[in-house]
């Protein structure tokens, strides 16, 4: 009994600290929505594999309906310009992309029609 009393406290101790854990380090991250150009499944799944990849993101979730891409990140490693400019490098224009900026497109179909 004493040992079973034991192993409990043990385990509600761990528990605690991972809880406490969690709390501590999730608490500094941060989360933005930006409206991107992308149109497609294909263009969804891109875009979240590869701001996956940019150092400091913790998450991303592209909604094909909103056109909204909501990143969870480390500010410590990146903020509102560094994130918008990867979605450029990897092919889509967003709200905050500059007027008169290059971008070089991600999605090649539907592009006949605009030659």
């Amino acid at each position: 009994m004493k040992n079973l009393r034991i192993l409990f406290i043990a385990f509600l101790s761990v528990a605690f600290l991972l809880t406490l854990n969690n709390k501590v380090f999730a608490g500094n991250d941060k989360e933005i929505k930006i409206k991107t150009e992308f149109h497609c499944a294909n263009g969804k799944a891109t875009i979240e594999k590869e701001m996956a990849k940019v150092d400091g993101v913790k998450s991303v979730v592209a909604d094909l309906e909103t056109k909204v891409v909501t990143i969870k990140y480390d500010p410590a490693k990146q903020d509102k310009d560094k994130l918008a400019a990867a979605l450029e490098k990897i092919g889509y224009k967003n709200e905050f992309t500059k007027p008169g900026t290059k971008v070089k497109s991600a999605c090649s179909h539907g592009e006949e029609g605009k030659k």
